[in-house]
């Protein structure tokens, strides 16, 4: 926060008020947020202050005009006054070249440069070759053309500083053909907060701080420890989250593996949704994601489900929990499961895989019609 100074007429006694208001101020937020701030904030700063992050950081100044990356590795290094010039990104990034001392990453930035300015000399193949260059330097980026302009300009689809590792994971209903991805940037973006299936068509997004968390919590419930005060999948920690934990972990060696993989199922399952049926609905995805975890570790799954039902009244996915049980409920002939989920639980896993199925494939073959 910075403070304007104003000398005209302030009283020495009001500006004595307004500084001790001004850091009491600031001394709770920081010790509110601190925490919070200092890792987002020194992680960023560790990351991108090396030569790969800098090459980064001035890649998306370059493209995208955009100059946080680049005050991110030095702070002010291009302020306001630079942004009003003409030019300035295809100029900063000319200096920059200068600066560069790798010789293979000279090599590379100047050939990002002619890309920059020469785009009808590149064809798909050259601009793949490129961006496989750029991912073994953690610069994972897609080029593609924009057909609108005659110039054939080249833009990006998206560009990350971090790694993606392709996933071998099935998922339990779909055949997913293409190759998806999981995305871990190295610094801190709005889009990459929770887990999500992400824009892009081709990545998902696993935040490893939630798996980590369920992990904590389940192995304390198989090590029968006190966890009152903690949150599974965002929920208060029931009397049915304990059962399914318990039932779904025989050994606590699988745990990690196995809240991983109900991760990726789950958004693998939101981003065919995108992909294949350009498909967005809240409460849907949330349903067929949860069948598919479901079916795919049934325990698990309704661990999952039942912490959807402790959340906001008007939350996607506790409406898809509620939807999933009252399917359940009527197509097996036992309606009192809906007003007495709990009971769900002891129901025989065919029987559960066999209508969590029958729920997944009508939701989907209506999405057909």
């Amino acid at each position: 926060m910075k403070i304007q100074k104003k000398y005209k007429s302030i009283q020495i006694f009001a500006l004595i008020l307004f500084l001790i208001s001004f850091l009491s101020s600031g001394m709770l937020n920081a010790k509110k947020n601190s925490t919070q701030w200092n890792h987002d904030t020194q992680s960023n700063l560790i990351n991108i202050r090396n030569t790969n992050g800098k090459f980064y950081a001035y890649i998306v100044l370059l493209f995208n005009e955009n100059p946080h990356f680049v005050n991110l590795v030095q702070e002010d290094s291009i302020p306001l006054k630079v942004i009003q010039k003409e030019r300035y990104n295809l100029n900063e990034y000319k200096n920059y070249l200068l600066s560069v001392k790798n010789s293979k990453i000279e090599k590379l930035a100047k050939r990002i440069l002619s890309i920059y300015q020469n785009p009808l000399k590149y064809n798909k193949k050259d601009l793949l070759l490129v961006q496989n260059q750029l991912e073994k330097l953690n610069i994972i980026l897609r080029f593609s053309k924009n057909t609108r302009v005659q110039s054939g300009k080249i833009v990006l689809d998206y560009c990350i500083y971090g790694i993606k590792k392709i996933i071998n994971i099935k998922h339990p209903f779909f055949n997913i053909k293409e190759k998806i991805y999981n995305i871990q940037p190295f610094i801190y973006y709005d889009e990459f907060s929770t887990s999500n299936s992400t824009f892009y068509f081709d990545m998902i997004y696993i935040n490893s701080e939630e798996v980590e968390n369920d992990f904590y919590i389940a192995k304390m419930i198989i090590d029968n420890k006190n966890i009152e005060t903690m949150f599974f999948v965002g929920a208060r920690v029931s009397e049915d989250i304990k059962y399914c934990i318990i039932k779904a972990f025989p050994n606590s060696k699988s745990i990690k593996n196995k809240i991983w993989k109900m991760f990726i199922i789950h958004e693998l399952t939101h981003k065919v949704l995108n992909n294949q049926y350009n498909y967005y609905d809240n409460v849907t995805g949330e349903e067929l994601s949860l069948s598919s975890t479901i079916y795919a570790d049934p325990y698990l799954g309704l661990s999952v489900m039942y912490s959807y039902l402790d959340y906001n009244i008007n939350n996607p996915h506790r409406i898809a929990a509620n939807n999933y049980i009252r399917f359940v409920a009527k197509r097996i002939g036992k309606l009192d499961l809906i007003s007495n989920p709990s009971d769900l639980k002891y129901l025989n896993i065919k029987k559960i895989k066999k209508v969590t199925e029958e729920h997944f494939n009508t939701i989907i073959n209506n999405l057909k019609k």
